[in-house]
């Protein structure tokens, strides 16, 4: 009895503790309880994502879509190893991950716990993947970076995981068709629409990993329904180095602009800077 009593107030302190902690802009374990009743900072967003042209065997299918990992000094190997833990509890059909697996990562460590971390991801029809601008690496490094950014896409692919850069592919289920289409970096300058898309054909449904959603507004002379993507950890404005605050014109949730859907999920990981009202996400898209 009088456990019983006394557990909810753990639980309960456990999450003030975690979203404290989070908000500050360090990610912990305190974050994600372990079990989904319980109060927590880390939130399960459901939504219903509509796609023209969609095959009736992929209606009802469900997209588990996490973004920013971020995996670093500020966002614990723990805390994300729950993170993957929530997502496999909710049994996905499909996986998709939306970049910046690491941060400012130099010596290539956390590139390694990143593979391995989305490595243990459970699904039914795959794990897809692109790349953020953290991980294309920083200034005067980036030669260096983007040979470990290849090799940590070559860890992931070992792992099962499809990475898609500026490339396509199509899901087949029952000989009916998904395609995804993944994207470069746009400020990493691998934005290349013209090349993902080449194979895709007219009157296909199809979903774009785009890790910045100001890729979208690049989007619009290509065939694509719904695009996907993280970035702005569901901050509404951005700060570049020494650049006044720019307002951001897609910061989080769902928006439909010019009849294309467009998913921003707040991300996992945080910079190690404050964060307020923006709670790490899940997103689980039931496709319709």
């Amino acid at each position: 009895m009088k456990k019983s009593r006394i557990s909810p107030l753990i639980h309960r302190g456990r999450h003030i503790g975690g979203k404290a902690i989070g908000t500050m802009g360090f990610c912990t374990s305190l974050a994600v309880g372990r079990e989904s009743s319980h109060p927590q900072w880390l939130q399960v967003t459901n939504i219903d994502l509509e796609i023209p042209n969609l095959p009736d065997r992929f209606r009802g299918k469900r997209i588990v879509h996490i973004s920013d990992l971020h995996c670093s000094n500020t966002v614990t190997e723990k805390y994300l190893q729950k993170c993957i833990n929530r997502v496999n509890s909710l049994d996905p059909d499909i996986v998709i991950l939306t970049g910046d697996y690491i941060t400012y990562d130099f010596s290539g460590r956390f590139r390694k716990k990143a593979v391995e971390l989305v490595s243990r991801i459970r699904n039914t029809h795959g794990v897809y993947a692109c790349m953020g601008n953290h991980d294309y690496g920083m200034g005067i490094f980036k030669r260096t970076h983007k040979h470990r950014m290849c090799g940590m896409i070559e860890g992931m692919e070992n792992h099962g995981i499809n990475v898609l850069r500026n490339e396509s592919t199509v899901l087949e289920i029952d000989g009916c068709q998904l395609w995804l289409v993944g994207l470069g970096d746009l400020w990493a300058n691998d934005f290349r629409p013209e090349a993902a898309f080449k194979n895709v054909p007219d009157n296909a449904a199809v979903i774009a990993l785009v890790h910045n959603p100001d890729g979208l507004d690049h989007l619009h002379d290509y065939s694509v329904d719904a695009v996907m993507s993280g970035h702005t950890h569901g901050v509404a404005s951005e700060h570049r180095w020494m650049r006044s605050a720019k307002k951001r014109s897609y910061h989080a949730g769902l928006y439909d602009i010019r009849g294309k859907k467009l998913y921003v999920n707040r991300g996992l990981g945080r910079l190690g800077r404050a964060r307020l009202n923006a709670p790490p996400e899940i997103t689980v898209c039931t496709l319709c």
